[in-house]
């Protein structure tokens, strides 16, 4: 379990740092015209802590979702590394994006995206190793020793909790005035 917990935090941080080189490699306009709609969503008035917290409950449980069909098939097991590595990606183009033009990058980033990846991003790493690991061994099969179920419900129920956590932490940041 250590070694493939090292893979996903591998593919974590090539993820975040795909994320943040590619937001650098952008020619000069589209880097330009990204950033300022990125900052106007940030700066924009506030949507409302109900929408905001709609919003980032779908999108999050959406791409959650996207992983659960590597449950019944083995060959879908590289979707959870997949979304996992999608998830880091947009996370780092964003903080790539807001360090390259914004002013005040460092207070929105520690205001507006740093906030609810410390849960998120942990979310998505446990979601992805333990639906993994369940698609390797065959998927969902009844014959799994009752401890091993109790155990994969607990580590679900984490990671599920982590990711309403970051989902109302995230709500709470974008309604928010800056």
């Amino acid at each position: 379990m250590k070694k493939l917990a090292s893979v996903f935090i591998f593919i974590l941080m090539t993820g975040l740092f795909s994320g943040v080189f590619f937001s650098t490699n952008l020619s000069y306009e589209n880097n330009e015209y990204l950033s300022s709609l990125l900052i106007s969503g940030f700066e924009s008035g506030s949507p409302g802590f109900i929408s905001s917290l709609l919003s980032a409950l779908s999108s999050n449980f959406i791409l959650a979702a996207l992983m659960l069909p590597a449950l019944v098939a083995k060959p879908l097991c590289p979707l959870p590394p997949a979304m996992l590595w999608f998830k880091s990606f947009a996370i780092g183009f964003c903080s790539g994006l807001l360090y390259l033009n914004s002013e005040k990058a460092i207070t929105m980033s520690l205001l507006k995206i740093f906030p609810q990846n410390i849960f998120l991003l942990p979310a998505f790493l446990i979601m992805s190793i333990t639906l993994f690991c369940i698609s390797i061994s065959g998927g969902i099969k009844k014959s799994r020793p009752v401890q091993e179920k109790k155990g994969l419900l607990l580590i679900s129920a984490a990671s599920c909790i982590l990711l309403l956590t970051g989902c109302v932490i995230e709500a709470i940041c974008h309604s928010a005035a800056l």
